[in-house]
């Protein structure tokens, strides 16, 4: 999951989510090089990794030599993630990801380097993962789901079986998806929403059962 240990890893953004992504590599035993985050104050330390400072700092860095792990969580919209990850790609950096030794990870299961499986997660067999993808904490995906690049799965959410999750959506806490379901590019689906339809793309859905959001 992780790159070449000869390169330094980066920790872009470090707020809720991104301390929640560092605890994960510090469970893993990965070494974080330092944190990029304009909201902290650097010199300070989180988990006993130091703050560098803002975007500036990677100028410094030659990408060859350094892979960065994208922190900036998702509360309703994968756009800022999407952004970051796009953003510093076309500079030439490469982009890593964890999975949490308290994750579970079925058979032959195909998981982007990139992404992010967090403590409590199940992933049964043949689960799909794409690029900077976060399927958080005690999310549960079933057998032959396909999660699309920068799609988020939030803690407690049920994915059941051989669903299809485009690129971008964001599935909120708790929400269930069930067996079968294609849910479209850059979907939102609220908080504690039952998906018992497929969802086209671009649209909101709330509430059992799950209708569009006017």
């Amino acid at each position: 999951m992780h790159s070449s240990p000869k390169k330094s890893i980066y920790l872009v953004a470090c707020g809720g989510h991104g301390r929640v992504v560092l605890d994960a590599l510090v469970s893993s035993k990965v070494t974080v090089a330092g944190i990029i985050d304009a909201q902290l104050v650097p010199g300070s330390e989180v988990f006993g990794v130091k703050v560098l400072g803002d975007d500036s700092f990677l100028k410094k860095l030659d990408p060859l030599n350094t892979t960065l792990i994208n922190g900036l969580g998702s509360t309703g919209s994968t756009r800022g993630r999407i952004e970051i990850f796009e953003r510093f790609s076309k500079l030439g950096f490469e982009f890593d990801g964890v999975v949490h030794p308290a994750a579970s990870i079925g058979a032959e299961c195909k998981i982007d380097q990139s992404a992010q499986i967090m403590a409590g997660a199940v992933l049964q067999n043949r689960v799909e993962v794409g690029e900077n993808v976060v399927i958080n904490t005690r999310a549960s995906v079933d057998h032959d789901v396909v999660i699309s690049a920068h799609a988020v799965v939030s803690p407690g959410a049920i994915i059941s079986g051989a669903v299809k999750l485009g690129r971008g959506a964001f599935v909120g806490a708790g929400a269930v998806i069930i067996q079968g379901i294609e849910i479209g590019e850059g979907c939102v689906i609220g908080a504690g929403a039952v998906v018992r339809h497929h969802v086209k793309a671009n649209t909101t859905v709330v509430g059992n059962p799950a209708a569009q959001l006017e």
